[in-house]
């Protein structure tokens, strides 16, 4: 029996319910800061322990796995104590705040080798991207243009607003190019951001708002990545990837694979079989971590794909910050 502990009530309800009775996992405590909302969530969820006071979710627990769905800002700690009791480890993206951060995790975990750790990068689940993934020839590919359209402004006025090291890149940016990176197989060398808060500079929220990235990768494929926060807009990951003789397509006319027949102005569409959002393949990533524990299986994303990705985050919020192109450097190389 896997003995899980959830922290954070909002996100973590999905947790919940991707590990609440599935194979050999139990739920036996929940964390949640919030004591109105756990008097709630005692009506809900039956034999499982609840607990406001991070302290004692730790040491009156004996389990194996943590679930963590809080704040970013307490990300860290959390990974923290979980490595210490010897906790496999879910944890909502961004794992941390800051590279000094990241650096003090991976130190820990290589010391525990035995840990299972993950982020919960759940579009590499959905069916759409899963079978675009199988049709590109990376040989082939130059140029990818992807957006993550968040359009939720007043998201950020809340406690984004609060938290000192938050970033649209971690918090948005982070899905996207982990697409690119599944679907390319490889990792970005070098990266230039540039950014704005035209639309959120007279509210509390001081940080910028819309991004615009340029990463490069081996065989110099340049990749093209917005992230939008204040946009009018559908909430959408919207993508194209430009190959030599087809181009991949998905945005709010739908979803299309455009090839190339004869002559300049002749192109045929086909159109794909899957839709878009597919909200229910995203409990399939926690499924998919809790089998590789309990099958003793490799991991996907591995721990390095994890810790690159927050590498080349970390690097393109320095780029943005210096105004400069950043050359990628990863320390678990």
């Amino acid at each position: 029996m896997i003995r899980v502990g959830i922290i954070g009530m909002g996100v973590g309800e999905k947790h919940f319910e991707a590990i609440s009775g599935y194979r050999n996992c139990q739920v036996v405590s929940i964390l949640e800061k919030n004591k109105k909302k756990i008097s709630l969530l005692k009506k809900k969820y039956k034999n499982v322990n609840f607990f406001s006071n991070e302290k004692l979710f730790f040491s009156k627990n004996n389990l194996n796995l943590v679930s963590i769905a809080s704040y970013d800002e307490f990300h860290f700690n959390q990974i923290i104590q979980s490595i210490k009791k010897g906790c496999h480890i879910i944890v909502e993206k961004p794992i941390c705040l800051t590279a000094e951060q990241l650096k003090k995790i991976f130190r820990k975990l290589k010391l525990n080798p035995q840990i299972y750790f993950t982020s919960n990068l759940v579009l590499r689940k959905n069916n759409l991207f899963n079978e675009i993934k199988k049709k590109i020839n990376v040989k082939n590919v130059y140029h990818i243009e992807a957006s993550y359209l968040w359009g939720r402004k007043q998201k950020l006025l809340q406690w984004r607003s609060k938290t000192k090291n938050y970033s649209l890149t971690l918090g948005a940016t982070i899905h996207m190019l982990d697409l690119v990176c599944w679907f390319l197989n490889s990792k970005p060398t070098s990266v230039i951001t540039k950014i704005n808060n035209n639309i959120t500079k007279n509210t509390k929220f001081k940080k910028f708002s819309f991004a615009n990235y340029i990463f490069t990768f081996p065989g110099n494929i340049i990749v093209n990545l917005k992230a939008d926060a204040v946009c009018v807009h559908p909430h959408y990951h919207s993508i194209k990837i430009f190959e030599k003789n087809k181009t991949f397509v998905s945005d709010l006319s739908g979803q299309f694979i455009i090839k190339k027949k004869t002559g300049l102005d002749n192109f045929k569409i086909l159109n794909t079989k899957y839709k878009y959002p597919d909200k229910k393949s995203r409990g399939n990533f926690i499924r998919e971590f809790l089998d590789s524990i309990i099958d003793n299986r490799p991991l996907y994303p591995s721990k390095k794909d994890i810790f690159n990705l927050m590498t080349a985050c970390f690097c393109a919020d320095l780029s943005a910050r210096y105004g400069k192109e950043i050359n990628i450097k990863y320390f678990n190389d």
